[in-house]
């Protein structure tokens, strides 16, 4: 009998330290018995800005010819960003595909329209399948997923399990390296690269109008860095990079909603968020800070932000 309890204990121990080990990936895999949610609000939102277009989507006109096209309806209250040159449109982040976004983007531009999305999460690619020319971050992990000419996502890249997404799979018009400019006809945007949230997470800088649209690298609320393929340090290095070489007066344009301070309308930051979150980053791994919950752990930043991790161990 003791030699049968020891047994059962040592196989709870193996199997507690196993879960802690591969937390993220448990938690990705429990995640349709642990999370139940609406996906979309019945209430009509409350806009600070914009207007609703459809009973879904909203638009908000940022000016300098960049629209804002959000789903605050939604339940992670997603947006996307329709970026006009001369010649061509820009989409970063093709919305959920929850409701097909294509119709709206139609309504706010004639130009030939480029897609490209933030990351590979299903509530940012989901909305991929309406478009033709769908341009990729160009790195070798992204590259992988390309078979027999069809791009499609890994699981743990799309995530969408816990909302019984399938995987898209979709042919890639053009490959874009961290540092290539995009020429739209007199507006050039440059590619980023901005690991962290996700190791091929992309941004896109807009120098002429001092915006960093930034996908979920950072945006206000709680910042999720507990999920497979997230990084506490590259999150710090992609800090630094982009701190020592951004203007300090550049606006960052996250991609959900909404900031404490405000109603439903186009989340943003500033740099000073960004350099807030980089010292919290410091502190945390170093021990310095205290925070709530067992799994994730959450700890403050600053007066919009949260930063919710995995143990030190899942997410280095």
């Amino acid at each position: 009998m003791v030699r049968k309890l020891t047994y059962i204990a040592v196989a709870i121990l193996a199997f507690v330290a196993l879960a802690a080990a591969y937390a993220p990936y448990v938690n990705f895999e429990l995640s349709p018995y642990l999370s139940h949610h609406a996906i979309i609000d019945p209430a009509t939102p409350p806009l600070e800005k914009g207007r609703m277009v459809t009973d879904y989507f909203s638009v908000e006109d940022l000016g300098q010819n960049t629209f804002a096209i959000g789903e605050p309806r939604y339940y992670q209250q997603n947006y996307a960003y329709l970026i006009l040159g001369e010649k061509r449109a820009f989409l970063f982040d093709s919305g959920s595909g929850t409701r097909d976004i294509s119709p709206v983007v139609k309504s706010l531009t004639s130009l030939p329209v480029t897609v490209m999305v933030s990351h590979l999460h299903f509530d940012h690619l989901g909305g991929i399948g309406p478009f033709s020319h769908v341009a990729m971050i160009d790195l070798p992990q992204t590259r992988a997923d390309v078979h027999d000419g069809l791009f499609t996502p890994g699981r743990y890249e799309y995530s969408g399990l816990a909302d019984k997404k399938v995987r898209p799979s979709f042919p890639v018009a053009e490959w874009l390296k961290p540092g290539d400019k995009i020429d739209l006809g007199g507006r050039v945007l440059t590619v980023l690269n901005t690991p962290g949230h996700t190791p091929s997470s992309a941004s896109i800088y807009d120098p002429a109008a001092k915006r960093l649209f930034t996908g979920d690298y950072i945006y206000p609320t709680t910042l999720y860095a507990f999920s497979p393929g997230t990084s506490m340090s590259a999150y710090h290095a992609t800090a630094e990079r982009l701190i020592a070489t951004i203007p300090a007066d550049t606006i960052l344009w996250t991609a959900h909603c909404c900031r404490k301070d405000g109603g439903i309308l186009a989340p943003w930051l500033a740099m000073k968020d960004l350099r807030e979150m980089d010292a919290q980053l410091v502190k945390v791994k170093a021990g310095e800070v205290p925070y709530k919950g067992f799994y994730p752990r959450v700890y403050p930043v600053n007066d919009q932000m949260t930063l919710a991790t995995g143990f030190p161990w899942n997410n280095p």
